[in-house]
């Protein structure tokens, strides 16, 4: 029979698990650039291995040298396509920044012609001037995107060989990690460890799923429409739907710039091209993918992404989706069937 927990006891563990919570959002503020740059070399190492394993059970490679092929695949994969649709892409681009000055003026004077518009724009600043810069700011400026931009290099570099490495050899790191473990929790902690894993691998096939199909989709049906730039346009749209629920409303927006300025019908239209494709995916393709792969409550993923960018920006809402997903393995693994489910069985 199951004893009562005392007074004393409740105080402690509820103690314990509130500074618990208190440290992990302070190691979060105040670590926030080690904690994503390991988690993003984890991301990394996870998509690496996992491609590396696939590639080992068809051909019966070591995994070694598949891990090699893989990385070559991969290079020549993005070179192959950067040849091919760089001067395409390019070409777009660069008509895209000539042409989106006029989109917003053209944009502008559609909004000027009603009431609501025009109380719209009156919160905006009347001068282009007062957009840009002071001269004595121009060079603090361009220091400052210089550094911001080697900054970004170098984090990018570091996930790049962190990963490399945890994925040239995963099974060592993570016996590492269990030897820290007290031993008769040794197996478990590893069992947790596979979960984690094999998550992250469901979720990064899931989200690549969803990101060509919305990619495709959003380029072909502004084809169909006759909408300029739709390459770059699609390519934007799929990029930015690895950012759930915020991605797709950022890539709606230098679409609807565009159609505004070939009239407000026709960005009429790439709304609800828009709207449509998102619809589709949020309840059709992602809970089917969802049920195969990988589940995360829409409400919690959001509410994860808003106190994330809060907390560290940016980067936050862009790694809440597998960081989520993570956690719910840990919590239902360790917490929901470690501790619930044993106390309730006894």
């Amino acid at each position: 029979m199951e004893q009562p927990i005392s007074f004393t006891r409740k105080a402690a563990i509820a103690a314990l698990v509130s500074l618990t919570i208190a440290s992990l959002f302070l190691l979060i503020g105040y670590a926030a650039d080690f904690f994503f740059l390991v988690f993003g070399g984890i991301l990394f190492g996870v998509l690496i291995s996992g491609l590396t394993s696939l590639f080992s059970r068809l051909t019966g490679l070591r995994y070694s040298l598949s891990m090699a092929a893989v990385c070559l695949l991969i290079l020549l994969i993005i070179g192959a396509t950067g040849w091919l649709m760089a001067p395409s892409v390019s070409q777009q681009v660069d008509q895209l920044s000539q042409s989106l000055p006029q989109a917003i003026r053209k944009a502008e004077s559609q909004l000027a012609k009603s009431s609501w518009g025009q109380r719209l724009l009156s919160g905006l600043p009347s001068k282009p001037s007062q957009l840009l810069p002071e001269q004595k700011d121009v060079l603090s400026r361009i220091t400052g995107i210089f550094s911001s931009t080697l900054g970004v290099f170098v984090n990018f570099l570091i996930v790049l060989i962190t990963g490399l490495y945890l994925a040239s050899s995963p099974t060592s790191y993570k016996d590492g990690f269990v030897k820290l473990i007290n031993p008769p929790y040794r197996e478990r902690v590893s069992h947790v460890l596979d979960e984690c894993y094999h998550t992250l691998a469901n979720w990064f096939i899931s989200r690549s799923i969803t990101m060509v199909v919305v990619g495709v989709s959003t380029w072909g049906g502004l084809v169909l429409m006759g909408i300029p730039f739709a390459v770059i346009l699609g390519i934007i749209a799929g990029v930015l739907n690895f950012i759930p629920n915020l991605g797709p409303y950022i890539a709606l927006a230098p679409a609807l710039l565009i159609a505004f300025a070939q009239g407000a019908d026709m960005a009429l239209y790439v709304f609800l091209l828009y709207m449509g494709i998102q619809s589709l995916e949020g309840y059709i393709l992602t809970p089917l993918l969802d049920k195969k792969f990988v589940s995360t409550p829409p409400a919690l993923l959001l509410f994860g992404q808003v106190l994330l960018g809060l907390l560290v920006g940016l980067v936050g809402v862009l790694f809440a989706s597998p960081l989520i997903a993570v956690l719910l393995v840990i919590v239902n693994e360790l917490f929901v069937k470690d501790v619930l489910e044993k106390r309730h069985a006894v």
